[in-house]
């Protein structure tokens, strides 16, 4: 049988933002759901805040349930249920569930895996099946999913996971032409680094750098079918999303938010606190705080 939770098992996540009402008695849960399929033994959590949130609220069976600090219940409502209400209730519940119910794999090396003797591998860290891991360091707590290559010089943090059939430290797209209009390569003889808490989707590549580093910083996420091309730098707890491309060199800043499917030119600047809209072709430099969209891409006015 799981194990049933209850208000002092979650209080550890229950800062002073959250308020407790209702009925505390039967705050008590062993698993999580959409508020359409749960049951009495489910704890969930209300995305709306208003009379929508209340519908939902009084049709669900859960008596568990995390909502906007704003909706506005009633005696008949905290005598039947118990709310964990704040201000953020996807981060309340998002923090719960992965404390509570995400499975950790074990740390373990498949052995399918080929990794190079000069590798390490930190511990408490897993490396999927089939994976080609060369002359890198990986720190402790990693998860490296299947089939994934791992070239020379690259560096990962402690609390990193890399998706299934991801490629980092590849040679970046960098040629001269020659007289005679032949391609010359430009040599890629730096790295990448990954630092703490980043998370990479399936299916990425990132590209070494040229002569430095192509670096990620901290508490970056990084969603699947993403490419990161030869010295880009990422600011920390940046997000970017699906099918974008990063091209060589470009910085982006601090708390951005790439949208799916974006483009930034090579050498762009994108700054700090800045949301680039879906489908937009960044071709030049993004202040900090601002919303741009569109291709070319623009700033956004504010009305």
């Amino acid at each position: 049988m799981k194990q049933k939770y209850k208000l002092r098992d979650i209080q550890p996540y229950l800062d002073g933002e959250v308020t407790v009402l209702g009925n505390e008695a039967i705050l008590e849960f062993n698993k999580v759901t959409s508020p359409q399929h749960a049951q009495g033994d489910a704890l969930i959590w209300i995305k709306d805040c208003g009379d929508e949130a209340l519908k939902t609220i009084r049709a669900t069976k859960a008596k568990a349930i995390i909502c906007h600090k704003d909706i506005k219940l009633t005696k008949s409502d905290l005598a039947k249920k118990c709310f964990l209400q704040t201000a953020e209730p996807k981060l309340l519940f998002s923090k719960i569930v992965n404390a509570l119910f995400l499975e950790r794999e074990d740390s373990a090396i498949h052995p399918t895996a080929i990794i190079d003797k000069d590798a390490v591998i930190g511990r408490g860290s897993s490396i999927g099946a089939y994976c080609v891991i060369g002359k890198v360091k990986i720190g402790a707590n990693c998860a490296v999913e299947s089939n994934c290559r791992l070239y020379d010089k690259v560096h990962i943090a402690d609390n990193v996971s890399i998706g299934a059939n991801t490629v980092i430290g590849s040679a970046g797209f960098g040629f001269s032409r020659d007289r005679d209009s032949s391609l010359i390569r430009f040599p890629h003889l730096g790295g990448v680094r990954i630092e703490e808490n980043v998370e990479i989707g399936a299916n990425s590549s990132i590209d070494r750098g040229g002569l430095g580093d192509t670096v990620i910083e901290k508490g970056v996420k990084v969603s699947a079918n993403v490419h990161i091309a030869h010295n880009v730098q990422i600011g920390r707890d940046t997000l970017i999303i699906g099918n974008s491309i990063l091209c060589g060199s470009c910085k982006i800043g601090t708390r951005t938010w790439i949208s799916a499917s974006v483009c930034v030119k090579n050498g762009v600047r994108i700054g700090d606190d800045v949301t680039i809209g879906m489908g937009s072709v960044v071709t030049k430099d993004v202040p900090d705080k601002q919303t741009w969209v569109g291709n070319p891409a623009k700033e956004l006015p504010v009305h």
